[in-house]
C-alpha cells in the first residue's frame, strides 16, 4: 500500500517529538571527529512546503512547529533542530524539514547519508532533493528489504531511523523483525524506531516483539499530543531507541518536558522516558 504521504501530516506535534529527538542524536554523534552514517529507510520527500495542498488540508503543523518555532525562550539543546528549521524558513514559517533534510545539516565531510523511499513520486522528490551531494545516496526499495541489504554501511558508527506509516497491520510485527535482522548485521548500530499509541495498543505486541528478538538496551520515549481522549486517532507519538549512547536520556527527557509545555492542544501534553531494557 503506498496511499501514505507524510506531506499530509509535515510539522505537527508527533513530527516535532521524532525530530527533536533525532536532532539530539545527531549532535551526540558530531561530538566524534570519527565519521558517522545515517540510514533513513522511509525517507519521504526531503522538505515540505507548509503551504501545499497537503499540508493544508489538515494543517497538522498549526498544533506542532507553528507553537515552538521562533519561541522566544526556545531551548538551546535544540539548537541543532531550530537551526534546520531556520535555514529553510528565513522570515516566515513556509517549509518543514524531513528527517533527510535534519540529518543533512547535521553532516560533516566526511559523514554519510543513506535515504530510500518506495514511493514512486516522494522517490523522484528525494532524487532531485539530494541533487549532487556527494554524502547522500539514493535508494528505490522496500523500507524493510533496505534496513536488512543495507546493514552493516562501511561506516559502521552510526545511526538508522525506521519511521512507517503502519497502514498496513502486519508492519506492527515485521517492523520489528525487520529491525532484528538488521541489528544481527549491525548490533553497534543506533536504531530508532517511530510508532503511533493509538486505541487499539497494538504498538505493545511490537514492543514484546522488538524485547524478545533484540538483546540490548532499549529506551522508550513517548509523547502525549493532548487530544481529547475521544479522539479516534493517534493519542501519542513514540519512538524505541536501541542501542542509547550513554547519557542521551537526560537530554532527551529535558527537551520532551520543554516540548510538552507548548505542544498541548485539548489537554496538556505529556512526555514519559522509560527505560525498556537497561545494562547495569
Amino acid at each position: 500500500m503506498l496511499s501514505y504521504r507524510h506531506a499530509f501530516h509535515a510539522g505537527g506535534a508527533a513530527d516535532v517529538h521524532k525530530h527533536a529527538v533525532l536532532a539530539l542524536l545527531l549532535a551526540h554523534f558530531r561530538q566524534n571527529e570519527k565519521p558517522f552514517v545515517v540510514l533513513d529507510v522511509y525517507a519521504g520527500r526531503g522538505t515540505y512546503g507548509l503551504n501545499s495542498e497537503e499540508a493544508q488540508k489538515r494543517r497538522e503543523f498549526q498544533h506542532g512547529i507553528a507553537k515552538v518555532w521562533r519561541h522566544p525562550n526556545r531551548l538551546p539543546l535544540l539548537n541543532g533542530y531550530w537551526a534546520a528549521l531556520n535555514a529553510l524558513n528565513p522570515d516566515q514559517l513556509a517549509r518543514y524539514p524531513g528527517s533527510p533534510q535534519i540529518v543533512r545539516d547535521h553532516l560533516r565531510e566526511a559523514d554519510q547519508l543513506v535515504v530510500n523511499e518506495l514511493h514512486p513520486t516522494d522517490h523522484k522528490d528525494l532524487i532531485r532533493w539530494a541533487a549532487d551531494d556527494p554524502r547522500i545516496h539514493v535508494h528505490h526499495r522496500d523500507a524493510l528489504e533496505a534496513l536488512v541489504a543495507l546493514t552493516p554501511p562501511k561506516i559502521r558508527r552510526g545511526l538508522v531511523l525506521i519511521d512507517p506509516a503502519y497502514e498496513v497491520k502486519t508492519e506492527y510485527d515485521t517492523v520489528p523483525a525487520g529491525v532484528a535482522k538488521a541489528w544481527t548485521r549491525w548490533p553497534q548500530g543506533v536504531y530508532t524506531i517511530w510508532y503511533p499509541v493509538l486505541s487499539e495498543g497494538r504498538h505493545l505486541s511490537e514492543r514484546t516483539k522488538l524485547l524478545e528478538l533484540i538483546n540490548a538496551d532499549i529506551l522508550q520515549t513517548e509523547f502525549e499530543l493532548g487530544r481529547n481522549k475521544t479522539y479516534d486517532g493517534m493519542q501519542s507519538s513514540g519512538l524505541w531507541i536501541v542501542n542509547p549512547p550513554w547519557g542521551i536520556d537526560g537530554v532527551i527527557q529535558s527537551a520532551g518536558d520543554w516540548l510538552a509545555r507548548y505542544l498541548g492542544q485539548e489537554r496538556p501534553a505529556k512526555h514519559r522516558l522509560t527505560w525498556l531494557r537497561k545494562s547495569e
